[in-house]
């Protein structure tokens, strides 16, 4: 029961105890298998029995430090060394400058590796055609202006006494044909008659006197008497409807024109109206962004730079037809950028403002200094890599697109 106790209140001591006796133990089997070095007439020693009491209360000597133990707790490892990647050198920007109207290219003012400024003419395209639609935009403008100018001018006089005159007459009209005819208008009438018969009968009495030759049909004399019966049956209907007062049609006729030259009056006194005046004002907005889109078109024939650049590429001619839509040249930027795709283990590494040394080929002898400015949000899902852009710094005009780059990014 005491072992039980002791054991249950002292496990340490115990192992301790225990470990200590195996090694005594191990020492004694070493001493026995040690090889006889002394003569035959030297009595060998006999190895020393160690008893050892399983009652006795174990005594610890010492705690050897290897035995001592202490929790293992891993440590993150510090980032060593450089990152280093291949990169292509790119163009900031690279646009290609297309004609926005159509007709033949006149002339290039460019050629390959030429530097350019942002409004710099490139190219002339043939302005003919543009020129006429725009001359007629101008004589659009100019009579929407004149319309514009009548609307809410003061009315001439002269025009004034015209538009008077103008009612009085035609109130006369219409007052006659509700009326009927004067006794002077039968009496001429009944005149024109009279003078119609004097003509039948003088032209009847001519044809007399050829009736009994042969061809008298033929002759003027039948004609004339044939024109004189014409006259008489005319002023005959004439007389007929002066005497049976104007129709119902006649009256509308005169009314309508008695009501036009109210209306001319009118708008001449009051002047135009505002709605009229806003149609007015509204024509010439209409016709100056008619002129403005065409002087536009225009000023498109010449085609300019868009960006500060160098000329990659002119791919047209002059004498070619140009189109909406077709390249001219290919300009690309003065700056340069390099991106290049880093993985995403390495992520924690980067940094925005990050240094990094650049090398090509062409130039062994040279190291380019640039910084990291663009680490794209999203990494692309089939490599599990994330872009990243850098510029140099300083003078790289020796860096050209197209170059093929190592980048080391620094700690």
């Amino acid at each position: 029961m005491d072992k039980i106790r002791i054991s249950e209140r002292h496990p340490r001591w115990v192992a301790l105890a225990l470990f200590v006796i195996s090694v005594i133990l191990l020492a004694g089997c070493s001493a026995s298998a040690v090889p006889e070095i002394f003569s035959d007439d030297t009595p060998a020693t006999p190895a020393p029995t160690i008893a050892v009491e399983s009652t006795a209360t174990p005594q610890v000597l010492s705690t050897p430090e290897s035995v001592v133990t202490e929790e293992f707790v891993p440590q993150p490892l510090a980032n060593s060394g450089s990152l280093i990647y291949n990169a292509e050198i790119l163009p900031e920007s690279q646009v290609p400058v297309v004609a926005e109207v159509a007709g033949q290219i006149l002339e290039i003012n460019v050629d390959v590796s030429d530097h350019v400024t942002t409004g710099d003419a490139l190219a002339q395209i043939d302005t003919v055609l543009l020129e006429a639609q725009r001359a007629q935009a101008e004589a659009g403008l100019q009579a929407a202006q004149s319309q514009l100018e009548l609307a809410v001018a003061d009315p001439d006089p002269a025009d004034l006494e015209a538009a008077r005159a103008a009612v009085s007459a035609a109130q006369a009209a219409y007052n006659r044909a509700r009326q009927g005819a004067t006794e002077e208008d039968r009496r001429l009438v009944l005149t024109q008659v009279q003078q119609a018969e004097a003509g039948v009968n003088l032209a009847q009495s001519a044809y007399d006197r050829i009736a009994g030759q042969p061809f008298s049909a033929m002759m003027p004399e039948s004609l004339q008497l044939q024109q004189a019966t014409y006259g008489l049956e005319a002023a005959q209907a004439q007389y007929d409807k002066v005497l049976k007062g104007a129709t119902a049609d006649v009256i509308a006729g005169a009314y309508a024109q008695l009501a036009g030259a109210r209306s001319q009056l009118a708008r001449l006194e009051q002047g135009a109206k505002p709605e009229q005046i806003k149609a007015a004002e509204a024509g010439v907005i209409q016709a100056e962004t008619a002129l403005f889109m065409m002087q536009t078109q225009v000023d498109k024939a010449t085609v300019r730079a868009p960006i500060n650049g160098i000329v990659a590429q002119v791919m047209s001619a002059e004498g070619s037809m140009a189109g909406p839509g077709s390249p001219v040249l290919m300009l690309l930027s003065e700056d340069i950028k390099l991106i290049f795709s880093v993985e995403e283990v390495r992520m924690r590494d980067l940094y925005v403002g990050q240094p990094a040394l650049i090398s090509v080929d062409a130039y062994p002898d040279r190291v380019f200094e640039g910084e990291v400015v663009i680490i794209a949000p999203a990494l692309d899902a089939a490599t599990r890599t994330i872009p990243v852009t850098i510029r140099p710094n300083g003078d790289a005009s020796e860096l050209r697109p197209g170059m093929f780059a190592t980048v080391t990014l620094q700690e």
